[in-house]
């Protein structure tokens, strides 16, 4: 079976149409929604400490940090008990089907020849301390837990791949997971790899090249808050939930490798939260250039509690994490003004490799799309589990080359922040801004021979 294509050109894309809709159209994930959250109740006792003041005539303007922050408490509960289970799975959300319908799933896991590939390029991952590290989807996870489908009927146990595989496309089945000490061992954590080609023209007149993206899916029990929260986003959160087990399931930390036509690695992309960043291989951004380590890989960290992947670089990070990459958001990641009320901070402070292994699955099966929540529904939205691993990101964004386009900014770079700002509006056709970054991105690759 040859390697998926999907044929691009810089000006059109071959036998695919997108809707017109802008790239935030369609809502978030739901996975991470816990700072908006925050941020709209300490927007809400922003303004009630306003009223308050002006209430009594008092000029003083705003109190204390520790004061406001305050008011975030009683918010919180108010907020939670209003609280029902989420509405619809954004598995559901428009221009999904119509991406798969014109894209459909392969059906065979990758070939002989593309397992080599992505054996060969396997990145290493840096684990912080006490980190329980990686899992094995089916074996760690699914095995252990209950499958309830549309209907309310409750599916036989254990839960088996091709038991899921049965309600792929069931958007209101939920699989919770319920660890059991007592199940057998699995031996080493499984990161689940593909291949895809695209077969994309950097500059104008320029015949389009094949670059084939290698892509490492790496699972997790489950996923926990940033853990560069504020002493008072803590509490406030800790309030309401585990911010070590916010959700079940973290399976979209997904790295992806670009190789050219030489199998040599141009760029590193990672999904971090619910938006991708594409570092280029060799490129100088400040004082930092993404390398290959001493044994050729190229190497991962993952930020403490959240399980976001970052390159590597030794000893504790800072990394400026959001919720969701928008106008608002971007420059704030991009160090080019300060932060929002929805802007914290990843942490990675590596301590070991992990020991993992890889896994093939065909793309069409449950691990990529399966349609309903992988994890438990939790009464506060954005805790319930999430759907299969293709819903990484909102429709118009789902075609492979927009991703490592869209991705591609660099810290402190005004130039990148201006061309990638007009796709951002709510009902703007992102594909002109994907086409000027596509050429900055053709030119930083011809400069560094790549």
């Amino acid at each position: 079976m040859p390697t998926h294509h999907i044929p691009v050109q810089r000006t059109a894309i071959v036998g695919h149409k997108e809707s017109p809709k802008g790239l935030f159209a369609s809502p978030s994930p739901p996975e991470r929604a816990a700072p908006r959250l925050l941020a709209a109740v300490e927007a809400a006792a922003h303004r009630s400490e306003l009223e308050f003041r002006a209430a009594r005539g008092d000029s003083r303007g705003l109190s204390s940090l520790f004061r406001q922050r305050l008011f975030l408490l009683p918010l919180l509960c108010v907020a939670l008990s209003g609280c029902a289970l989420s509405g619809g799975n954004f598995s559901q959300h428009p221009g999904f089907a119509s991406h798969f319908e014109s894209n459909p799933r392969r059906a065979s896991a990758a070939t002989a020849d593309e397992q080599a590939l992505l054996e060969r390029h396997r990145p290493q991952l840096w684990l912080p301390a006490g980190h329980a590290g990686p899992i094995d989807f089916y074996c760690d996870y699914i095995a252990q837990g209950s499958l309830v489908t549309q209907g309310g009927q409750q599916q036989p146990r254990p839960v088996t791949q091709a038991l899921l595989n049965q309600f792929t496309n069931d958007p209101q089945a939920v699989f919770t997971h319920q660890p059991d000490a007592a199940s057998p061992a699995c031996g080493p954590a499984r990161a689940l790899g593909r291949v895809d080609t695209v077969e994309l023209s950097m500059a104008a007149g320029e015949a389009p090249r094949p670059w084939r993206f290698l892509t490492y899916h790496f699972v997790f029990r489950h996923s926990g808050l940033v853990a560069g929260l504020s002493w008072w986003q803590s509490l406030g959160m800790g309030l309401v939930g585990d911010l070590n087990d916010w959700h079940q399931l973290d399976h979209y930390t997904a790295a992806t490798i670009v190789i050219n036509e030489t199998e040599q690695p141009v760029a590193l992309m990672l999904q971090q939260h619910n938006g991708m960043h594409t570092y280029v291989v060799g490129e100088t951004v400040g004082d930092w250039q993404l390398a290959p380590s001493v044994d050729g890989r190229l190497a991962i960290d993952v930020a403490i509690r959240s399980n976001e992947l970052y390159p590597h670089r030794p000893g504790r990070q800072v990394r400026p994490a959001v919720d969701f990459v928008s106008a608002q958001t971007l420059p704030y990641l991009m160090g080019l003004r300060p932060g929002t009320l929805r802007s914290s901070a990843d942490i990675t402070e590596p301590a070991r490799m992990a020991d993992y292994r890889l896994g093939f699955l065909p793309p069409d099966d449950a691990f990529y799309a399966f349609a309903g929540y992988l994890g438990e529904r939790r009464l506060l939205p954005g805790r319930d589990g999430p759907p299969g691993t293709d819903y990484n990101t909102v429709p118009a964004l789902k075609p492979l080359y927009r991703q490592w386009v869209a991705g591609y900014w660099r810290e402190g770079n005004s130039g990148d922040l201006n061309r990638l700002l007009p796709m951002m509006g709510r009902d703007t056709n992102p594909e002109p801004a994907i086409q000027q970054q596509t050429i900055e991105l053709g030119l930083t690759l011809k400069r560094l021979g790549l």
